[in-house]
């Protein structure tokens, strides 16, 4: 029968957790695995940022924060790996790539489980500091498809493989985001001067209707004149040649 400190040792932490992108989103994330044949039934995971402060006595105190996991109830069939989303309650949220390497915390990742063959419950330990925390790498995968069955690849569980991640904090991808999206909803500026000319358009089309309203009445004016004027020299010719006629 396995013993609780022998059931412990085959429980492995992955020596690095790495920072990178998983659905759009700053992560966390690091492994587990049970190198046993008698595997795990179940387990908890639990991680909690602690930083060390100095308060106004200068004495030190310990700070504890939770981290909220996105798999925290795992089955080590296979190595598994733990993802914390860095999202606004997360305490690394404000932290980029340069912040992260010259702060002073550590991260404690807690696994409680039962065994199979003992069926008691046991507790396995580790902790990350900053020089063991690599951003922008993704581990690889140990899960290999075959034709009739899968092949845990046990060699590549501390494998990563280095991966585009912006040195930026979540924080600072957040406002970056929100300010994209409040540019593509905000509505089209209209160009300066776009209402003067379209009321200019209209004040020069009236203007052209009373002018030619205006033109046409004189032309009407000046062709009855020119009507007019052959009528009247008609009979002034007529009198002059009675007048003649009489003398």
């Amino acid at each position: 029968m396995a013993t609780a400190r022998k059931r412990a040792q085959t429980i492995r932490f992955s020596y690095f957790a790495l920072v990178g992108m998983r659905d759009g989103k700053l992560c966390l994330a690091w492994r587990i695995g049970d190198f046993r044949p008698n595997h795990v039934v179940e387990g908890t995971v639990r991680a909690q940022l602690l930083r060390y402060t100095e308060d106004g006595e200068g004495r030190m105190t310990m700070a504890f924060k939770d981290l909220k996991l996105v798999n925290d109830q795992i089955i080590l069939v296979t190595p598994v790996t733990i993802v914390h989303e860095i999202d606004h309650e997360s305490p690394l949220y404000a932290l980029d790539r340069k912040a992260v390497a010259k702060d002073d915390f550590e991260i404690l990742v807690t696994f409680i489980y039962t065994g199979d063959s003992t069926g008691t419950s046991h507790q396995s330990r580790s902790s990350y500091v900053p020089r063991e925390i690599l951003w922008g790498h993704r581990f690889n995968d140990v899960l290999e498809v075959k034709r009739k069955y899968y092949r845990v690849n046990c060699l590549e569980f501390e494998g990563t493989a280095e991966v585009y991640a912006p040195f930026c904090s979540a924080k600072q991808l957040d406002w970056k985001d929100q300010q994209l999206h409040t540019r593509d909803k905000a509505p089209p500026a209209r160009a300066p001067g776009t209402a003067d000319t379209k009321v200019r358009k209209r004040s020069l089309s009236a203007v052209a209707v009373v002018s030619n309203c205006e033109s046409r009445e004189e032309t009407a004016a000046s062709a009855d004149e020119c009507k007019e004027a052959p009528y009247q020299k008609a009979v002034l010719t007529l009198n002059r040649i009675s007048l003649e006629s009489q003398m």
